[in-house]
């Protein structure tokens, strides 16, 4: 027997996920944002400030490519770093002002994306799938080689 990614779901979600990067790419056009940038301001604007390493896990990015981003958001205007109160080697990231000033207008974009994607799709399939992807990322951090 011959594995074909067609048949794993792991390949399917990340030809699921491009699909959804390139659509976002393509509405962010023109914007001064990208969509990594535009990514990681979603996680910290829903979650709430938070250290690099962190948004990193949340990204699924290496550290090294973390400060990059993070290096742009702030170069950008888009986040701050700040001292941890409970860590002062580590850096807290904090949304501006700016960003949560725009953020309305910007998050417009993957309103827009969803409900292209999810056109005619039965909401619970949509929840069922969503439930499915959980458990699998749930026994994904468990194993072991």
């Amino acid at each position: 027997m011959t594995f074909d990614p067609k048949d794993s779901l792991g390949f399917q979600c990340v030809q699921t996920y491009k699909a959804f990067e390139k659509a976002l790419a393509e509405r962010l056009k023109g914007s001064s944002i990208s969509p990594t940038q535009f990514i990681a301001l979603a996680h910290l604007v829903a979650l709430g400030s938070m250290p690099q390493n962190q948004l990193a896990n949340h990204l699924s990015i290496a550290s090294a490519s973390m400060v990059s981003l993070v290096d742009r958001l702030e170069r950008d205007g888009w986040v701050r770093r700040e001292p941890n109160a409970s860590d002062r080697r580590v850096k807290q990231l904090v949304v501006t002002k700016k960003a949560r000033s725009v953020w309305k207008d910007l998050s417009v974009y993957s309103e827009a994306l969803v409900r292209q994607a999810y056109k005619g799709v039965d909401p619970q399939k949509i929840l069922i799938t969503q439930q499915t992807l959980e458990e699998l990322r749930t026994n994904l951090a468990g194993s072991k080689p």
